[in-house]
């Protein structure tokens, strides 16, 4: 029923008639509602787009010789989705009832009593199976019109009564082997369409709307859910207006807010999210002329990660060999989504950071601003997952859980408590359907949805402190934390990649070369966790500035792209990191893997106050450099993020002699020289030498010791067999005791035990 708001009262009574001559208006709960007395009821098919009800009334009241009639005698109801208008004559305005057409814009259109009945029958794939439609005994005498439209065989009935059977129905059967698909069909089977246009849309309806889906959302059976998409024509009017910006000159006044192209772009990326509503809630859309069924994943699970939130538990260290033997990183110029389609077709699991706003799901996705979380909010049903609001158009919600202090998922109790996101939290989603292409293509929907899609929401800072070119200390130090917890998040979720991009670099204006050495720096601390990395990275509106005036691909790709990340070895050094493992003792035993445990001390590596216990409570500090504590020495001394990144311990002045080299509470303040690679073999006892390196203890028997001389391996490798110096030196009064000079090294000669005159 096209006009559903419309009844037909017939009554018995005159008084009842006079009654409602004089009091027309009445309501019905909280609608209000109007009496026509008598009215001429007609009809106009296929009118164009554009035209307006106020417009139409007026055109009529010209072609009966009225000037225009108010809506109590000529009352007009167009319905967009058909393209048909009925109209209600009274009074003056029933002179219209003598007349059998209208011309509007130059075209005829003929005045009708009743409705065209047009029913959809599909699907059918060849002109075989329209041939016996068409013959079938139930529609034999009742087809005034055939036309087939791709898999669609449009009927135009002349039978009103088995149209209302046909649509009530939902089906007809030709053969016990063939049933197809009834449905009313709403377009002219001449060749008019329920695309979204520029008559029926574009330069209509659009423009007189806000940028903004909520007044469409309180409206679900409003038309728009239900045109059909045309990629084309979306796209032809987008670049319309990049076409307008270069002839003004501006070279980034295409997304300049409040500018009136700002505008309308805007008002076409909303377009395009009502489409995408609409799509989620049909299931379907079709891609020439064949309709592709939309499974949306009904098991979706959203997980928020607050600093309540812990990933792993105190205990040993679970693995001591990563996954892979090294992790590739790739910088791209490409959309995001498409370099997770490929690496899903190359065996992996991805995650999609989403690049996301702390405050409002999607970001500014309802007034169709453009940033990356708006993309993915139009090109999937993202919104399922993150915008709680619109749980109420759907039939079908997410799962919401809350990770816990304990590391348990329990069921969310408030939703609408997602946001804010906590500073150094985010939200995990897996089970998005992703459908439509990128922009540049005018959201085209993809020939195959791509299913089982999983991304994590992080925010970067907005518009954070900067110093020079740089990040200030404390942003640089809480940056890294946030990206540490993308990995974190990662891993633990199981994933083996991750599509990554410019974090903060556009409209928060971050700088883009100190986030991508920040990344440098936890990639080394992740190598081997993940087999690759891909840093999809498209350059906007948002860059060119003093920024990045050379955009945010350009500094990823010179720092990171082609980088082999190559874990090291396996290490048992305190207050070292192992993937999201901190290491607390040489025992292989770690900490709580946390979001949050304290705020990042602004100083990092480089703080000279770690060590106070009231400052350690209150800030976390940086692991130790690991190449600086298994290879005792650090290549990357000269690169300041990576001093801020990791600690870097002085080197103790007493080196491999100090005594206190086993204190823990020492060793964490001091760096000690590695152990010697002589090992047990070791003979040097020259004070240089004893600095330089770290030995084994002395066996208390020297080279007197009998396993040392009967070579016992075990305990040769324990001790060194050493001839210790003379505590006396060149003073030694005990030179010709053979026992002492066995057992001591002396700075001069070994004495003869002969006398000049005695010795040969």
């Amino acid at each position: 029923m096209q006009y559903p708001n419309f009844f037909r009262v017939i009554l018995t009574s005159f008084d009842e008639l006079i009654q409602m001559r004089r009091n027309p208006d009445f309501r019905v709960k909280d609608l209000l509602a109007f009496v026509y007395v008598y009215p001429d009821c007609s009809y106009l098919e296929n009118l164009p787009r554009s035209l307006t009800e106020e417009r139409l009334r007026e055109i009529i009241s010209k072609a009966i010789g009225k000037s225009s009639l108010s809506s109590s005698l000529l009352y007009i109801q167009i319905n967009r989705k058909t393209g048909n208008a009925c109209i209600l004559a009274t009074g003056l305005g029933a002179v219209w009832s003598a007349q059998s057409f209208i011309m509007i814009d130059g075209k005829t259109f003929s005045r009708k009593t009743s409705l065209t009945c047009r029913v959809r029958i599909y699907p059918v794939s060849t002109s075989a199976l329209q041939r016996t439609i068409l013959d079938c005994s139930e529609l034999a005498g009742k087809v005034l019109h055939n036309q087939l439209q791709g898999t669609n065989l449009i009927l135009e009935l002349s039978d009103k009564t088995k149209f209302d059977e046909l649509i009530t129905r939902g089906a007809i059967r030709i053969s016990e082997q063939r049933c197809f698909h009834v449905e009313a069909h709403h377009a002219s089977f001449l060749g008019n369409s329920n695309e979204i246009d520029e008559n029926s849309w574009y330069e209509t309806d659009m423009l007189q709307n806000p940028a903004d889906i909520m007044p469409f959302v309180a409206d679900p059976k409003h038309v728009i859910f239900d045109y059909e998409w045309n990629s084309q024509i979306w796209l032809q009017q987008f670049q319309r207006l990049a076409k307008e910006d270069i002839h003004s000159n501006s070279r980034y006044v295409q997304d300049r807010w409040g500018s009136s192209n700002d505008q309308i772009r805007h008002k076409l990326r909303v377009t395009v999210m009502l489409n995408t509503l609409g799509v989620v809630r049909k299931q379907s859309y079709r891609v020439n002329g064949q309709e592709v069924r939309l499974n949306i994943d009904n098991s979706m699970k959203t997980i928020v990660y607050d600093h309540r939130s812990k990933l792993g538990q105190c205990g040993k260290l679970p693995i001591t060999k990563t996954p892979y033997r090294s992790t590739r990183v790739d910088v791209v110029n490409n959309d995001c989504l498409l370099i997770y389609e490929q690496l899903v077709s190359n065996g992996c699991n991805p995650l999609l950071l989403n690049m996301a706003n702390a405050y409002t799901p999607g970001g500014g996705y309802r007034k169709g601003d453009g940033a990356q979380e708006e993309n993915l909010f139009r090109r999937s049903d993202y919104f399922r997952s993150l915008d709680v609001p619109l749980d109420q158009l759907l039939p079908r919600v997410s799962q919401r859980f809350h990770c816990s202090s304990s590391g348990q998922l329990n069921s969310l109790a408030d939703s609408t408590k997602m946001y804010p996101m906590s500073e150094f939290g985010a939200i995990y989603t897996s089970g998005l359907t992703v459908f439509r292409q990128p922009e540049t293509t005018g959201y085209a929907f993809m020939n195959k949805p791509l299913t089982s899609v999983c991304s994590l929401a992080m925010a970067a800072y907005r518009d954070p402190n900067l110093e020079g070119d740089h990040l200030s200390a404390k942003y640089a130090a809480a940056t890294r934390k946030k990206i540490e917890n993308i990995f974190a998040i990662a891993y633990h979720n199981k994933h083996d990649s991750l599509v990554l991009s410019a974090l903060g670099c556009g409209a928060f204006r971050n700088p883009p070369y100190h986030i991508a050495r920040l990344f440098v720096s936890v990639i080394d601390q992740y190598a081997g966790f993940f087999k690759t990395i891909v840093f999809a990275i498209l350059d906007d509106h948002n860059t060119g500035n003093h920024l990045n005036p050379d955009g945010n691909y350009q500094p990823f790709k010179d720092i990171l792209d082609a980088m082999v990340a190559i874990p090291l070895a396996p290490m048992n050094i305190t207050n070292t990191m192992f993937g999201p493992y901190r290491l607390m003792s040489n025992d292989l035993s770690v900490s709580d893997v946390c979001i949050f445990d304290k705020t990042p001390c602004k100083y990092g590596g480089k703080c000279s106050n770690a060590h106070n216990k009231k400052h350690a409570q209150e800030y976390s500090h940086p692991p130790l450099c690991p190449h600086a504590a298994i290879n005792k020495k650090c290549e990357f001394m000269k690169d300041p993020v990576h001093l801020s990144s990791f600690v870097h311990l002085s080197q103790c002045q007493y080196g491999g002699k100090c005594r206190a080299i086993d204190d823990e509470e020492h060793s964490r303040q001091y760096e000690h020289p590695s152990y010697c690679p002589n090992g047990g073999d070791c003979s040097n006892m020259k004070d240089e030498h004893l600095k330089q390196y770290r030995h084994l203890p002395l066996c208390p028997q020297g080279q007197n010791c009998l396993k040392y001389q009967k070579h016992a391996m075990p305990h040769c490798k324990e001790f060194r067999h050493c001839a210790l110096e003379c505590p006396h030196g060149n003073h030694c009064a005990n030179v010709h005791d053979k026992n002492h000079q066995e057992t001591f090294k002396h700075p001069f000669p070994t004495p003869c035990l002969m006398t000049p005159f005695h010795c040969d």
